[in-house]
């Protein structure tokens, strides 16, 4: 097949690295603009873009890929297929009757249509996620299917984890679904409209850690929102990102805490009262620091904690 390719981030990346490796012909790349990064915000180039360049690829940058001049050159270079994974622009139409739009969608759909499959999935403590290959419609998320593939949601996977999963079993359906194109037998479902779920944007209420909840929901809120967003929290007038979290025995040794957010120090390790038990802090990250484990939070913030006892 004749394909053009459409994506930004690493998972993007990941998925046309699948495809550079097939024996499919990638006539263009299309990535989102480059955008002002660092401390100095100068431009960077995105996963996609380094990684086309590196393999000689043609790569441009439309503001809107549905212009009329990104459609006249799809049609110049032949293209035959727009593939897309994680681009970062809603197709118009114009686009979508000029060329067949198929899509990496990172869940089974029709479950998780929208903005954020991968972090509402492991939200709500889903053991199984996987990707879809799709048409691209108008309306969101719903053209046919042409291919699932699951993936296991392992206990200690955070999102970061899932989306690498995800792009890496997404490439592989991906050339699956261009083999089948080229000889003739590709063949879309219909989603059935009576299972769908929504897996909307990411809010700053999603956030934040509510302690009352019990234990394995905060942990779930924390992984989903691990590397790249992250869950917090406030001590005093701190603000604390939680990284990385664990559940542990519903009575702690020596605890005196009263209600849900108070907080126990038993050596060099940090737990909160959670509705059901208690949560111990492994990865935190104070406003304007770095990373680091629970341990070195509590060296440099030991006395904060303690004067303010609890997490709000």
């Amino acid at each position: 097949m004749i394909a053009a390719f459409a994506g930004t981030p690493r998972f993007g990346a990941l998925v046309l690295d699948s495809l550079i490796r097939s024996r499919h012909e990638i006539v263009v790349v299309f990535t989102q603009p480059d955008r002002p990064s660092g401390r100095g915000l100068g431009p960077r180039q995105s996963p996609v873009k380094e990684l086309a360049l590196a393999q000689g690829l043609r790569v441009e940058q439309p503001e809107s890929i549905s212009s009329p001049e990104t459609i006249a050159l799809l049609g110049e270079l032949g293209a035959e297929v727009l593939t897309i994974a994680a681009f970062g622009q809603i197709l118009k139409q114009p686009l979508l009757d000029a060329i067949l739009c198929i899509n990496v969608h990172g869940s089974l759909l029709p479950r998780y249509r929208g903005a954020a499959p991968v972090e509402r999935a492991i939200m709500k403590g889903e053991h199984e996620t996987g990707v879809s290959i799709m048409k691209v419609l108008l309306a969101l998320d719903s053209g046919e299917v042409y291919r699932r593939q699951s993936v296991p949601i392992e206990d200690r996977d955070d999102a970061g984890a899932i989306y690498e999963k995800l792009a890496r079993a997404g490439g592989e359906a991906l050339v699956a679904t261009l083999d089948e194109m080229e000889a003739g037998r590709l063949r879309g479902e219909p989603q059935d409209e009576s299972l769908v779920t929504y897996a909307e944007k990411i809010t700053p209420a999603d956030r934040r850690i509510d302690w009352s909840r019990q234990a394995r929901e905060i942990i779930n809120q924390v992984r989903a929102l691990s590397p790249h967003i992250g869950a917090y929290t406030a001590a005093g007038e701190m603000s604390l990102k939680i990284w990385r979290a664990g559940a542990v025995s519903p009575d702690l040794e020596g605890s005196q805490s009263r209600g849900p957010g108070d907080v126990v120090i038993s050596g060099q390790r940090l737990f909160v009262l959670c509705g059901d038990g208690f949560l111990e802090l492994l990865e935190v990250q104070p406003q304007g620091k770095r990373r680091m484990s629970g341990a070195e939070f509590l060296r440099g913030y030991r006395r904060l904690i303690e004067s303010s006892g609890r997490f709000r």
